[in-house]
C-alpha cells in the first residue's frame, strides 16, 4: 500500500470492521513508517479534541484567516467569534497547525478552480460546494500535520498486556496506566503530549498540570486534568468509573452530549451513541477488576478479608480494632506488608507476623 492511501486509511479507521481494525493493528507494529504517521495523526487529533468543542471549527478559522469570511454562515460566523481566542491560542500550540491552516484555503480554491473549468452550461456554484471541498480540507489538514509531525521522527510505543496479566506503564508525564489484561495503550514516547490511545482494561493514575489528559478509546474520549479512573474498553462499548477527581466522557461521534463524573460514579459509551447518564457505584465492586484494594472509610474487619482473598494471605486484626475505618487505594502490584504497615500507621498500631499469618493489633 503506498503511503498515501495508508494515512487515508488512518483517517477513516473510525470506520474499520473488528477485523480490519485487527489488521491496521498488526501493520502499525510490522511497518515503522505507518506506525510514525499514525502517532504523528493522534497528536494532531489530541491537540484539537482537547482544546476544541468542534474540529470543525478549525476549517471554518483556516476559512476566516484566508479572506473567506463571507463563505460562513451566520451561525458559523457566531461559532467562530465565539471561539476566536482558542483557536488562536490552538494555531500557536504546534508549528504544524499553521501550515494545515494555509492549506485548508488552497485546497479550498482548488476545488473552486477544478469546478470552474468542468464543461457545463453557466450556472451559481451549489451550496453543497462548500462543504465538500471542507471535507477536503479535513483531510489535508490530518495529512498535514502528520507530514510536519513526521519529520520530527515521531516514536510510537505500543505496550500490551496478555490475558489474566498484570503490566504498570509509567507514562512520560508522570501519569501511570495500570493495564489489566488483555489490554493495549499506544502514545508518542518521545513527543508525548497527554494523549494515548487505549484497548482493553486499565486503571489510569493521571498526574495533575494545567494541559488536560486525553484517554481515547474505539468508542469515547476522556478527558482529565489530574484524576484516577478505570476503563473497560470491550466488545463495541467503553466504560468509565472514577475513583478520585473528575472526567469528562465523550462519544467519538462529534456533536453529542458529553458526561461530567464525580468520584463514585461512571458511565458507558457505546459506538456512535452519547454517554449514558451518570449512575452511582460502589468502588469495590466496580472496580474489582483492576485487581486494586479500594478501602472507603471501610471497617478494618472487612479490610483484613479483602487483603486476605487478594493477597492470598492470612490476616487477622485485633477485636478491639475490628470496627475501626480505614481508607487508602493499594495498586496490584503492592506488597502485603507496605499495605498492612500503611494501615497501621493510620490507626496507631502495630502489625506482627506469625508462621506466615499477618496480625493487625494495638
Amino acid at each position: 500500500m503506498e503511503q498515501f492511501d495508508k494515512i487515508d486509511a488512518i483517517l477513516h479507521e473510525g470506520g474499520l470492521t473488528p477485523e480490519e481494525r485487527q489488521t491496521f493493528i498488526e501493520a502499525l507494529e510490522s511497518d515503522p513508517d505507518l506506525a510514525r504517521s499514525y502517532a504523528g495523526w493522534q497528536q494532531i487529533c489530541a491537540h484539537l479534541r482537547s482544546r476544541l468543542p468542534d474540529t470543525r471549527l478549525f476549517v471554518l478559522y483556516s476559512l476566516v484567516t484566508g479572506g473567506q469570511a463571507g463563505e460562513l454562515s451566520e451561525e458559523e460566523s457566531e461559532e467562530i467569534r465565539a471561539n476566536w481566542s482558542v483557536l488562536d491560542r490552538v494555531v500557536e500550540s504546534h508549528p504544524g497547525f499553521a501550515e494545515a491552516a494555509v492549506q485548508v484555503e488552497q485546497d479550498r480554491q482548488d476545488f473552486l478552480e477544478c469546478w470552474a473549468q468542468v464543461d457545463r452550461p453557466p450556472r451559481k456554484l451549489p451550496s453543497w460546494s462548500f462543504r465538500i471541498a471542507a471535507v477536503i480540507a479535513i483531510l489535508a489538514v490530518c495529512f498535514v500535520a502528520v507530514l510536519t509531525l513526521r519529520d520530527s521522527d515521531t516514536a510510537l510505543q505500543t505496550i500490551a498486556a496478555a490475558s489474566g496479566e498484570y503490566e504498570r506503564v509509567e507514562l512520560p508525564d508522570g501519569s501511570v496506566a495500570h493495564l489489566n489484561g488483555p489490554a493495549t495503550i499506544r502514545f508518542d514516547e518521545r513527543d508525548f503530549v497527554r494523549s494515548v490511545t487505549f484497548d482493553g482494561q486499565a486503571f489510569f493514575d493521571i498526574a495533575h498540570q494545567a494541559d488536560p489528559f486525553t484517554v481515547q478509546t474505539d468508542e469515547a474520549f476522556i478527558r482529565v486534568l489530574g484524576t484516577r479512573f478505570g476503563v473497560q474498553s470491550q466488545q463495541g462499548a467503553t466504560q468509565v468509573v472514577l475513583e478520585s477527581g473528575q472526567v469528562e466522557v465523550a462519544s467519538k461521534a462529534q456533536g453529542l452530549p458529553t458526561v461530567m463524573l464525580e468520584p463514585g460514579q461512571m458511565t458507558k459509551v457505546t459506538d456512535g451513541a452519547p454517554p449514558e447518564p451518570s449512575t452511582q457505584v460502589e468502588l469495590e465492586n466496580a472496580l474489582n477488576w483492576t485487581g486494586f484494594i479500594f478501602l472507603r472509610q471501610t471497617p478494618l474487619s472487612r479490610a483484613a478479608v479483602l487483603l486476605s482473598e487478594s493477597r492470598n494471605v492470612r490476616v487477622e486484626v485485633d477485636p478491639s480494632l475490628a470496627n475501626e475505618t480505614v481508607t487508602g487505594t493499594f495498586a496490584p502490584d503492592a506488597e502485603i506488608e507496605e499495605i498492612l504497615n500503611a494501615l497501621a500507621l493510620a490507626l496507631g498500631t502495630e502489625v506482627y507476623t506469625e508462621g506466615g499469618v499477618f496480625r493487625i493489633a494495638p
